[in-house]
């Protein structure tokens, strides 16, 4: 069960791998050689300090936008507690799990045959794996954060992607795990936040930036949420939540990847497992995914093209480890027994 599980993993990382535990600062990894994962060209995270921002709806709609645009794109659900990408996307599952049906392959030294790999499900031209595929949607899983972190990570390794243009990953909210695993010990190509107008939203995006910053993981931009609300019947926009009055300079300085009204058929569309730019395709909404996906695309490869730019001696030293050498140098080896 998932409960074996996480305690199997911390079990075992307590073990292979005290002296990381004490370890609490990202900034003592910052120079740690971070791991990419094989046939991903581009890693992904969507996130933000605070919760209830919508970074479920863009990060759905944002791997769709791509997918449509030609780009081959995986989307991994990082929200152990409360996933959302499963009903998002029209895959629910109400039944609670049991047995091995919610048992994963995890506490796995190395790398997974190809017969233990997990297979993503395929929607709307997107490879998706979320925690929720495995138990009932009412169903409750707490694991500790340290554990959580190493779940996620691994959780990425475990998954059949194939090869993909990118790969994103839907972050929990608030800066703790997985978001300090996955920033410590991958090679991630961009952070895009999300964000409201109003102050209290602004704040705890604030901290995530800093957070991303502080460990050398590129910020692509910022996409504000909830921009005004969208009358249904004669299309007026009104402001529902109030601008934020203060300054802030990181914040404001960002990128501004695009401003996505408050639409009653979006959320209704995300309620049916219809990604809006499917389901609305002309749509205001729709219009600034699409938007959102190109700019994305742009930096992406504008980043790529400085970085080939650099000089071939400071790339060795820098250079990404494949999985088994992350885990060698981490000594986060997983022990290859369990209960199940």
């Amino acid at each position: 069960m998932l409960k074996a599980v996480f305690l199997n993993i911390l079990a075992n990382k307590m073990e292979t791998d005290s002296s990381s535990l004490e370890m609490n600062s990202l900034q003592l990894h910052k120079r740690a050689r971070r791991a990419r994962i094989e046939n991903i060209r581009t890693l992904l995270v969507v996130g933000s300090g605070k919760g209830g921002v919508g970074k479920s709806t863009v990060s759905v709609n944002l791997a769709v936008a791509l997918a449509r645009q030609g780009a081959s794109v995986g989307l991994l659900d990082g929200d152990a507690y409360g996933p959302s990408i499963p009903m998002m996307l029209g895959v629910r599952k109400k039944k609670a799990g049991q047995g091995s049906e919610v048992t994963l392959p995890l506490a796995h030294r190395g790398k997974l045959a190809p017969e233990q790999m997990l297979k993503p499900l395929l929607r709307y031209g997107i490879k998706i794996m979320s925690v929720g595929f495995f138990i009932g949607e009412e169903q409750a899983v707490a694991p500790m954060p340290d554990v959580l972190g190493a779940f996620i990570r691994q959780l990425l390794y475990s998954v059949d992607w194939g090869e993909l243009d990118y790969l994103i990953v839907d972050l929990p909210p608030g800066n703790g795990e997985p978001q300090a695993t996955l920033c410590r010990e991958l090679q991630l190509d961009g952070a895009l936040l999300v964000t409201t107008p109003q102050d209290i939203a602004r704040i705890d995006t604030s901290k995530a930036l800093a957070m991303f910053r502080d460990v050398d993981v590129p910020v692509l931009g910022v996409v504000q949420n909830m921009d005004g609300f969208l009358c249904p019947h004669c299309g007026e926009r009104v402001e529902i939540f109030p601008r934020s009055r203060e300054a802030r300079a990181q914040l404001d300085d960002l990128l501004l990847l695009g401003s996505i009204p408050l639409d009653p058929a979006a959320a209704e569309s995300g309620d049916r497992g219809q990604p809006v730019v499917v389901s609305k395709p002309e749509s205001p909404v729709t219009t600034a995914f699409i938007c959102i996906a190109k700019q994305v695309t742009t930096i992406i490869e504008t980043n790529r093209t400085t970085a080939a730019r650099q000089a071939p001696a400071e790339n060795q030293e820098e250079a990404p480890v494949n999985q088994e050498e992350a885990e060698t140098v981490k000594g986060d080896i997983f022990n290859n027994e369990r209960e199940d």
